[in-house]
């Protein structure tokens, strides 16, 4: 009777586990979209979202933009204060690629530099940084720019070491800040990942970078709810 009970109680936490982890993402295809859900995006946001579909397109990569219809704070992933999140995924998956929503919030001015410090205290610059952890106890770290532009400038297109960003747009809830499409191509997709780790660049508890959209792209299957628009 005991072990009958044990096996019970090991279904039955198997079962709440897949349902959570159902919960945490929905997918179309190989590509998953983290939920909107304070769970995921903790931090505080600037404000209501403005965004007008539940998803965003750019260079064919879904986002799942839009949280619960009773929350009206777009919330962003809680990376300030030298914080890491953690992307939900499953442990030895692997993973072709991790693309974000990201765009500007505080961060480091060019006044100390020789050209770009004509642009005065009003021109920014942060550092969003991903680590692919793998099974075998090797990691890689890829970063890129995140520019915040009060002036709206010509915004910048970047790529380096498989990490690509490129400017989509106005962020609706900060509408001085460009919006960017930032992508990191796995650089051993062939191994099982064990994490994936986010950082920002920041100061003191403020971060400098906004993340408020991530898309996994995998040919591994993960417990996900089907995309649902």
């Amino acid at each position: 009777m005991i072990k009958f009970r044990g096996l019970v109680l090991l279904a039955f936490l198997f079962l709440a586990n897949s349902l959570a982890t159902a919960a945490t993402w929905e997918s179309q295809g190989d590509a998953y979209f983290l939920s909107k859900n304070k769970q995921n995006f903790a931090a505080s946001g600037a404000g209501s979202n403005q965004l007008p579909h539940k998803y965003l397109t750019f260079d064919g990569v879904d986002f799942l933009v839009k949280g619960p219809r009773n929350w009206t704070d777009y919330g962003r992933l809680d990376i300030g204060d030298n914080k890491l999140f953690e992307v939900p995924i499953r442990h030895g998956m692997k993973i072709d690629r991790i693309d974000f929503l990201a765009s500007g919030n505080y961060g480091n001015s060019y006044e100390h530099d020789h050209l770009l410090h004509l642009y005065g205290e009003n021109y920014y610059y942060a550092t969003l940084t991903v680590t692919f952890v793998y099974q075998d106890g090797t990691y890689r770290i890829r970063s890129a720019p995140v520019f915040w532009d009060w002036f709206h400038l010509p915004s910048i297109t970047w790529a380096k070491d498989g990490v690509a960003s490129r400017p989509v747009g106005i962020n609706p809830v900060r509408p001085k800040c460009t919006m960017y499409h930032i992508s990191f191509a796995n650089p051993m997709p062939a191994r099982p990942v064990k994490d994936i780790l986010v950082a920002d660049s920041w100061i003191e508890d403020l971060p400098f970078c906004d993340v408020f959209a991530l898309t996994v792209k995998s040919p591994d299957a993960m417990p996900a709810a089907a995309r649902q628009d």
